[in-house]
């Protein structure tokens, strides 16, 4: 295949959401999947398992996302206190990509697994005749964000419409567990984070202690006890409605997990 080379630049997110800075009121409610930033410009996607997804550039969020609605705001101490989880890579079947010193073409799989595209004629079977104007550049520093799986050698390897309706969400693609979420025990002052969560019933929820002190979880007639430095407590919801805890340490940090069907 030969080489294609792109003229737009990589703009960053810092750029496009520069004018968002105080765009909405701080929350501390939020859940997974929800879109979140603190006071700068970096966007952050929250997982199940309680980290954030950084999204590197403005071309990544676009495959995922129109617009910048539905961002949430959070306080920095907050934000510090979710541990970072890595890169958001492209949306499987929205693009393809080539990275800026390697002439090949690749399709974006599930998980970030990058698939070679051997001709210019199963290119165009895949994204029709405008197929160059498919393609984007990945810088070289990204490329540690995919890997490299095995090559597509005819049209029916790969269907990018089919994968993009089984890939409607990062946690899709990242293939989390989304029957298990996890909530960060943060600093008195920070809280739990998030301290407002909705999870769906059957839900599992681990509340992981990134504190230097102990903590505990305590509800209307269920806790964990005291919960040392490191150590996790898990409950499963099995009920809908909402459920308010606190720390019986330190009775102001308080959360709430709110059960839906």
């Amino acid at each position: 295949m030969k080489r294609l080379t792109l003229a737009a630049a990589v703009v960053t997110l810092a750029c496009a959401l520069a004018p968002l800075s105080g765009f909405a009121a701080t929350t501390s409610a939020f859940s997974p999947g929800d879109l979140v930033k603190g006071s700068g410009s970096t966007l952050y996607y929250f997982t199940p398992n309680g980290k954030r997804l950084v999204f590197p550039n403005e071309k990544t969020y676009f495959t995922w996302y129109t617009d910048f609605k539905g961002v949430k705001q959070i306080t920095d101490g907050q934000l510090a206190s979710i541990p970072l989880g890595g890169n958001v890579t492209y949306r499987p079947g929205y693009k393809m990509v080539k990275i800026t010193t390697d002439p090949r073409v690749y399709v974006v799989d599930q998980n970030g697994v990058l698939r070679h595209v051997g001709s210019e004629q199963l290119a165009n079977t895949l994204y029709g005749l405008n197929w160059k104007n498919r393609i984007d550049d990945i810088p070289d520093a990204f490329f540690v964000n995919y890997r490299v799986g095995t090559d597509i050698q005819t049209a029916s390897d790969y269907q990018p419409a089919n994968v993009m309706t089984l890939t409607t969400t990062i946690s899709q693609d990242k293939q989390f567990n989304e029957t298990q979420v996890t909530i960060t025990i943060g600093s008195v002052n920070n809280g739990f984070v998030p301290t407002t969560i909705t999870i769906k019933n059957g839900v599992t929820v681990t509340w992981t202690n990134s504190d230097t002190m102990p903590h505990t979880v305590t509800g209307s007639g269920w806790g964990s006890g005291q919960i040392q430095p490191g150590q996790t407590y898990t409950r499963t919801f099995t009920s809908t409605g909402s459920f308010d805890y606190h720390c019986s340490n330190h009775p102001v940090m308080q959360g709430t997990i709110n059960v839906v069907p």
